[in-house]
């Protein structure tokens, strides 16, 4: 708050009838020769705050947006849309294919109708003709307005024969224009595998005509190396990516690379000068996938991520499809206010947040009053963790609101045993902070710490976070059985209790790396408490509420 000193000057007068003096001429000669009074300095400006809003729902059933800048300054844009979506809560996309769409702010879309080209990585070069990479055609194509494209001849990709690269972003992922006329192409290759989810990594390559493309030395973000990673404290790799990146070229010159990772479930990002080497690589408190980006005229940027994004209110009347392919955008630039949220940490016993689960909310900048509310997402669906029904976990803030600057205490109270805590924080949670007029939607990151070391299973109970194996049970490799909770489970069978003999009925013995009958099977040498077998059911079999954890194939404890 700035405040604004005024000097008063009071002057005394006397009661009498008595005239004042009259100055003499020393008098007004030393009040001709004193300098008048320097004004005080100007109070400084706060710098401004930088940070990210949020916008809204862009579009529903729309994801992997790629944008350009056509040559009258509005924007076209080209993604991906479902012909139709899987039953379920989940409600996977059916038949991609590619919509283009134009605009005059980035913000307000009108479809055009399905791509000419299928997908296509647009870039515009020095000149101010475009070039267009055909992921699904291999082709190369021209323009000289962005609209109407003209085939230019086949690429070569960088690493055709590479079954690492390419299929989690396509051919390339991005291709920005270099000074000198050249082309950098940025894409992603298999690094590593962590429950089954690929781990990409970011390389790069080269060309002088689009076609033909030279491999640039070395790798521009390697996950293993760096934070998109998640670990806990024996360095053991959770799930992690550099997924998706999309470079843009700042107006100061500088380049900003835009990517995403399952570490976060959101945005990340990386500052470089030439394109090759990449620092500041950290989380951007976005959520969502598949990024893109928009340099405004008056230098902010709007990115537009893609998933089980946005808050609850945008969510009713939508498919489970629509709203699992959700586009939203968030502008980056100075703001009122911005949320700070620090890294959540969770440990194993319980997986609670913190101890007790606390952490704390920080609002900076100033402004009108600013509410705090939380979001969790599942599959396809967004829960008020404040205000609403949903119980396997409640979020409140003390206080609920202020005027910036200040600081709420949040808590996080789960409904929900051990092992699924950790689903409802790698599923996503977004602090929202709301003035009234801007919305500031910021996605909590969180690691953990060691979990104990793997136990025998206990009769009767819920298999522990980091898993047990079957007491007795000798796979043909000489390892025990190890089951696991659902949400890391191998394959799909459920694992029930030590069941009496009596219950078997022929039940056949489960087969190592074999799917479960549906009739189930018992564990081969396993004996629980009362001499009889652990017992596998298929996951159709849930409903003998056995008790949730899966059975994996014979494997090798992790810890």
């Amino acid at each position: 708050m700035r405040f604004a000193f005024v000097a008063v000057l009071v002057v005394a007068v006397s009661c009498t009838s008595t005239a004042p003096a009259a100055p003499s001429a020393t008098d007004i000669a030393a009040t001709a020769t004193e300098p008048p009074p320097s004004a005080p300095p100007p109070t400084p400006k706060p710098a401004p705050i930088i940070g990210w809003t949020y916008e809204g729902t862009v579009r529903e059933n729309a994801v992997d947006a790629r944008d350009l800048i056509l040559p009258d300054g509005s924007y076209r844009q080209v993604f991906s849309r479902f012909r139709s979506f899987q039953p379920g809560p989940e409600g996977n996309g059916i038949g991609a294919y590619y919509v283009t769409a134009i605009s005059k702010d980035g913000l307000h879309w009108t479809d055009e109708g399905e791509s000419s080209l299928g997908y296509f990585i647009p870039v515009r070069l020095p000149d101010g003709t475009y070039r267009a990479f055909a992921s699904g055609r291999l082709t190369l194509y021209s323009s000289t307005d962005g609209m109407s494209w003209k085939p230019g001849g086949r690429i070569s990709p960088p690493e055709a024969g590479n079954p690492k690269c390419g299929t989690t972003s396509g051919m390339f992922s991005d291709v920005v224009a270099l000074p000198d006329g050249a082309l950098r192409a940025y894409y992603n290759c298999i690094v590593a595998t962590f429950s089954n989810i690929p781990a990409t990594e970011v390389k790069s390559a080269t060309s002088k005509d689009g076609l033909v493309w030279q491999i640039d030395p070395g790798v521009r973000i390697n996950p293993l190396d760096g934070p998109e990673v998640r670990r806990d404290d024996d360095g053991h790799v959770d799930t992690g990516a550099a997924e998706h990146p999309r470079v843009v070229r700042l107006p100061d010159g500088t380049l900003k690379m835009f990517y995403g990772s399952l570490n976060g479930s959101g945005l990340w990002s990386a500052t470089s000068s030439d394109g090759l080497a990449w620092t500041n690589r950290h989380f951007e408190g976005v959520r969502g996938g598949d990024p893109d980006v928009i340099v405004l005229p008056d230098g902010r940027l709007r990115v537009f991520v893609n998933g089980t994004v946005g808050l609850p209110s945008e969510f009713g009347g939508k498919s489970p499809g629509e709203n699992s392919s959700r586009m939203v955008s968030y502008v980056y630039g100075p703001t009122n206010y911005r949320v700070g949220v620090p890294l959540l940490r969770t440990e194993c016993s319980p997986c609670a947040v913190g101890a007790p689960p606390h952490f704390t909310v920080t609002i900076e900048g100033s402004g009108p009053r600013v509410t705090l509310g939380a979001v969790g997402y599942d599959q396809a669906a967004a829960f008020d963790l404040v205000n609403g029904s949903d119980t396997r976990a409640k979020v409140s803030f003390t206080p609920s609101s202020g005027s910036p600057p200040f600081t709420a205490d949040a808590t996080i109270s789960f409904g929900v045993p051990d092992a699924h805590q950790f689903d409802i924080l790698a599923a996503g949670v977004v602090v929202v902070a709301d003035d009234g007029t801007t919305k500031v939607v910021t996605a909590v990151l969180w690691s953990r710490g060691s979990p104990p070391p793997v136990g025998p299973c206990q009769l009767g109970s819920d298999i522990p976070v980091v898993g047990c194996y079957v007491a007795g049970s000798t796979g043909p490799d000489g390892k025990p059985l190890m089951c696991v909770p659902v949400r890391d489970r191998q394959q799909p069978p459920a694992c029930g209790p030590y069941l009496p003999p009596d219950t078997l009925k022929g039940v056949p013995p489960c087969q190592f790396d074999a799917a479960v009958p549906v009739d189930g099977c018992y564990v081969k040498g396993s004996s629980g408490p009362d001499g009889s077998p652990l017992v596998c059911v298929p996951l159709a079999a849930r409903e003998l509420k056995l008790q949730p954890p899966v059975c994996g194939p014979y494997l090798v404890p992790v810890h």
